[in-house]
């Protein structure tokens, strides 16, 4: 049996002080780590930015989409022209604009047109902007080209001067600017007769028109005479009268307009008419007298006027057209219903009666007027 070997007590002390002399590190409990305090600055810090960048984003938004509203949504008025031209900028059409009122911010409506679908691709013309408009239909408008058309109507039976008054209420232009146009275009047309050429009644044809807005006088005008060329001239041409040249047709058919109002008594007159002429008697209506005296009645007074188109003094047709009459009495004239009438009036019922006699004529007036 070994005996149990213990340990010197030497041995035992150097193993001790080995143990006491070994240097002890002390490590502070927060070295290595972030202090609380500055993980919130930096939160705080990066949250505040992040409140100023969405407050900047939703700022910007907000005046982007408010200046992309129309100006005054809720008043109809008539608008404003704004002419686009080939060498406009951006920021010449925003002037334009802004000038008038029609959009209330000029960045707004560069950017929009610049960025946005359009592309800073508009189109050039007159453009008629209200400001119920708001920047985006009117960028829309401008890149698609949807310049701004005038529309104006002269019904069948319209004189010269009235269309010219009606010219100038629209807006369009002054009477004088129409008047000119119409004197001054007439010669380059062949089937206006040189002595008609200074007052082209008649030669105007009666229709609805479009034109670019802004245009001047002219461009109606020329519309008118070219719609005369294609609607009146060859329906003259191919059925005119042997008796009658086509400014005597036209002539003619410009009494019957202002005399029936329907396609019958439109035929039915133009026949009592023609009667009258092949018998040498005078026409004695009342409305070519009413084409110098300007009234839509006529007194004993008038009748007596001395007048080229008083046709109840001269025998035969006016020197000119009286206004300017639709197809339809330019065909009654060339096809007028035929009969042994000379003598018709409008009664006070609206209902045309026609004659054969005098005295039948004086019974009619006895009992419809």
């Amino acid at each position: 049996m070994n005996p149990v070997q213990v340990p010197s007590t030497e041995s035992t002390q150097h193993i001790q002080e080995s143990d006491q002399t070994k240097p002890t590190i002390e490590t502070p409990p927060d070295l290595g780590k972030k202090p609380k305090r500055t993980y919130k600055a930096i939160h705080f810090i990066i949250g505040c930015l992040i409140l100023i960048t969405l407050i900047s984003i939703g700022a910007t938004v907000l005046w982007f989409s408010m200046g992309l509203v129309a100006v005054r949504p809720d008043v109809p008025v008539n608008g404003e022209v704004v002419e686009v031209k080939e060498s406009s900028s951006l920021e010449d059409i925003a002037s334009q604009l802004a000038a008038k009122d029609l959009i209330s911010d000029k960045t707004v409506f560069i950017l929009y047109a610049k960025f946005g679908p359009a592309h800073g691709k508009l189109q050039p013309g007159p453009y008629l902007i209200k400001p119920t408009s708001n920047i985006k239909q009117i960028v829309s408008n401008m890149a698609a080209g949807k310049i701004a058309i005038s529309k104006i109507t002269f019904p069948e039976g319209i004189t010269i001067n009235e269309m010219a008054k009606r010219f100038a209420a629209a807006g369009y232009g002054t009477k004088d600017e129409y008047l000119s146009a119409v004197k001054k275009l007439a010669p380059e047309f062949g089937f206006v007769p040189t002595f008609a050429q200074d007052n082209p009644e008649g030669y105007l044809f009666p229709a609805t028109y479009s034109f670019t807005i802004n245009s001047p006088a002219d461009v109606l005008v020329r519309q008118q005479y070219e719609a005369f060329a294609t609607n009146i001239s060859p329906l003259i041409k191919a059925n005119r009268p042997a008796n009658l040249i086509e400014h005597e047709v036209l002539t003619l058919a410009s009494v019957v307009e202002k005399e029936a109002l329907t396609t019958k008594d439109r035929k039915l007159t133009a026949g009592v008419f023609l009667n009258r002429l092949a018998l040498g008697m005078k026409l004695e209506s009342d409305v070519t007298v009413n084409y110098t005296t300007g009234k839509t009645q006529t007194t004993p007074g008038d009748i007596a006027i001395a007048s080229a188109y008083n046709t109840y003094k001269i025998r035969g047709l006016p020197p000119t057209p009286i206004d300017n009459p639709g197809t339809e009495s330019v065909e009654a004239v060339m096809n007028p219903t035929k009969s042994d009438y000379i003598f018709f009036l409008a009664g006070k019922d609206g209902v045309v009666y026609y004659a054969k006699t005098l005295p039948e004529h004086d019974q009619n007036i006895k009992n419809h007027l």
